[in-house]
């Protein structure tokens, strides 16, 4: 019952995590990019619901309320839909006790913003999920390592300096000078800059021991050759000592070399952080690849629902959270990019009427005709976007619960 429990508990930890701090940095960055621009942001809240806490800090109240899968920022204008009664007078919305009553043409409002200015906060939401997913990547190689990049030696020629001093295909160069190499680039910067001088290659070299595995299976870290034998490697450590040949700067030993991952260590900030953006880029080329072989028909679209996701962060919290943290970056990515895309209700479909009103404006100017869309239409047609959204949300969900019975 108690470990029941605490799966229950952690589970429910992570699936906040991982849907509150998508959603948290995503707001943030309309948050703080509306504050650079100089619009009043009226609200900055986590969760949804009535409001539990509140607390106004400057023009702006933070709340929280008691769903807190989620959360939103109140940008002045950004919602206002001036409609006029019978009697061509605005109506008025219903009145918020706790926010003021600000006017959609306020100097502070969202409305009266250059078109730059609004470009850039819908942007900021989409683009501070790509920066989360490199700032969890990053932690991920500073609190936990990650592999570091040694150099392979695939070639050595007989009448180079490195074959001549004892360095065979094969070899691994872990560290130069007794200096562990975190990086494979690392070690090729040292060999190019010490040109006419001695450095110690420290090496380790494995040698291949085949055994006889008809009487039992292979173990971890050993190589399976067929079915009846298999490889265990008798490790052996040297160190060559070479003199790099060449101009200044451009040093050689004469061998073939690429990366290889021999060890797995806690990495220095500078590279973890710099290994972290790498895979989160590398993340985040592959989604749009993705996204575009599904928009283009190439591969059959597959949507994750609440379930699924759900079911997906409860698996990788029971790993450990490297493998949370992981995932959060994945949905991070995905997330911030969908909301790019030219669709109603997304930033990325809000972010298109931000442009045609600009082009409206052109011709308007060039023709003197009077092209608009009108806030009350442009509002209408994201409703509809935001309908047919949650109805794909609850086919996909339904979908989701199928699979699982």
């Amino acid at each position: 019952m108690l470990a029941f429990l605490w799966v229950a508990v952690k589970t429910i930890f992570a699936i906040c995590f991982v849907l509150i701090s998508i959603a948290m940095i995503h707001e943030f960055g309309h948050y703080i990019t509306a504050k650079m621009c100089g619009v009043w942001v009226l609200e900055f809240a986590i969760g949804f619901g009535e409001r539990i806490w509140k607390k106004k800090i400057g023009e702006t109240l933070y709340s929280f309320r008691p769903f807190p899968l989620g959360g939103f920022v109140r940008l002045a204008g950004m919602d206002n839909v001036e409609e006029k009664d019978e009697n061509g007078e605005v109506k008025e919305e219903d009145e918020d006790p706790d926010l003021p009553k600000v006017p959609i043409d306020h100097p502070k409002s969202y409305v009266s913003r250059p078109w730059w200015a609004k470009i850039i906060v819908l942007a900021a939401g989409a683009t501070m999920n790509l920066v989360w997913a490199m700032i969890l990547m990053s932690c991920i190689y500073i609190f936990a390592g990650g592999p570091i990049s040694n150099i392979l030696v695939l070639e050595a020629p007989q009448d180079k300096i490195a074959f001549k001093a004892g360095v065979r295909n094969g070899d691994i160069v872990y560290a130069i000078n007794g200096e562990k190499l975190t990086d494979w680039s690392q070690g090729m910067k040292i060999i190019n800059s010490n040109p006419g001088k001695q450095i110690t290659l420290n090496i380790i070299r494995n040698h291949p021991i085949n055994k006889d595995a008809s009487a039992g299976g292979v173990m971890r870290d050993n190589y399976a050759n067929s079915d009846n034998s298999y490889q265990t490697h008798d490790e052996e450590k040297l160190d060559i000592v070479v003199v790099p040949e060449g101009p200044e700067g451009a040093g050689k030993i004469g061998i073939g070399l690429a990366p290889n991952n021999y060890d797995y260590t806690k990495l220095p900030i500078g590279t973890a952080i710099a290994r972290g953006c790498e895979d989160a880029i590398n993340i985040i080329i592959q989604t749009v690849d993705g996204l575009y072989r599904m928009i283009t028909g190439q591969t059959k679209a597959d949507v994750a629902g609440p379930v699924k996701i759900m079911k997906m962060i409860k698996d990788q919290s029971s790993k450990g959270w490297t493998d949370l943290f992981y995932l959060t970056a994945l949905l991070s990515v995905n997330i911030g990019l969908l909301n790019l895309l030219p669709l109603p209700v997304l930033d990325g479909g809000r972010i298109v009427f931000v442009l045609l009103d600009v082009i409206f404006r052109i011709i308007n100017m060039i023709f003197h005709t009077k092209f608009v869309v009108t806030s009350k239409v442009e509002e209408s047609i994201h409703f509809a976007g935001m309908v047919c959204l949650i109805a794909l949300m609850i086919y996909v969900t339904f979908k989701d619960i199928l699979s699982f019975l």
